[in-house]
């Protein structure tokens, strides 16, 4: 086990399962479980696999010049991201190199939320919001698991406030999950079709056990990030 700085609200649950919680972005994060993660990778093709992906980090920014902080920091033309939507694409640095990659969101009303990884991403945008009128907000609090698989869309639907099943590619919306405020983003890293939930950490284990027990008989497992790297490859995703 390594020691980390932040701490996933799942972390009594991955060491169940037999995790050593080694570190990824700061977070002990479930590279291996106790199970096969060919076991867990056919669970995504099959049914639907279930991902801790905390460890990347949510920066939340607002106010009237959000927008254009956000569409200056990545390679993606966010004008083009209606509310409700989303873009992937690479954090650049001003010399146009390649500092990190993210998702994008916007929440409507200035606010946007930006997902990154390992990079730069926060010192990019801190030197985009030189002299702007933004708020950044780091949420180490907002959690976030994804659920990938064919099976995910009728396992979550038939316990969500709104229409999942609505929702198109990079598409996003606040529902109730299993009676939880979340954000739910049809969004995933597998090849499948998926969903991510994102939430509070007191709210996150609650919804994840729902997940895991509402889809045991369809065979969804909970999968490690090995079984990730085995179906993101499949999909000729990038690392």
């Amino acid at each position: 086990m390594t020691d980390s700085p932040r701490t996933s609200a799942l972390a009594s649950r991955h060491k169940v399962l037999g995790s050593g919680l080694e570190d990824w972005n700061g977070m002990g994060t479930a590279w291996s479980y106790d199970s096969d993660p060919n076991d867990e990778h056919d669970a995504v093709r099959e049914a639907a696999g279930l991902f801790d992906m905390s460890p990347l980090k949510k920066v939340y920014l607002r106010g009237p010049d959000a927008a254009q902080v956000a569409d200056h920091v990545i390679s993606r033309d966010l004008s083009k991201v209606a509310p409700g939507a989303s873009a992937y694409g690479s954090v650049l640095t001003e010399r146009g190199t390649v500092g990190d990659d993210a998702i994008v969101a916007n929440n409507g009303g200035d606010e946007w939320l930006l997902c990154h990884g390992s990079g730069e991403s926060m010192e990019r945008i801190g030197e985009s919001a030189e002299g702007r009128n933004v708020d950044i907000e780091f949420d180490d609090d907002l959690h976030n698991i994804s659920l990938q698989g064919p099976a995910a869309l009728a396992l979550l639907d038939q316990h969500a406030s709104a229409d999942l099943g609505a929702l198109k590619y990079f598409q996003h919306q606040q529902t109730e999950l299993f009676g939880h405020a979340c954000r739910v983003s049809r969004t995933g890293y597998s090849g499948e079709r998926g969903y991510e939930i994102l939430a509070d950490g007191a709210v996150i284990g609650d919804l994840w056990d729902n997940v895991l027990g509402h889809g045991k008989d369809a065979g969804v497992l909970p999968c490690s990030f090995t079984a990730l790297d085995k179906v993101r490859v499949e999909a000729g995703l990038l690392f």
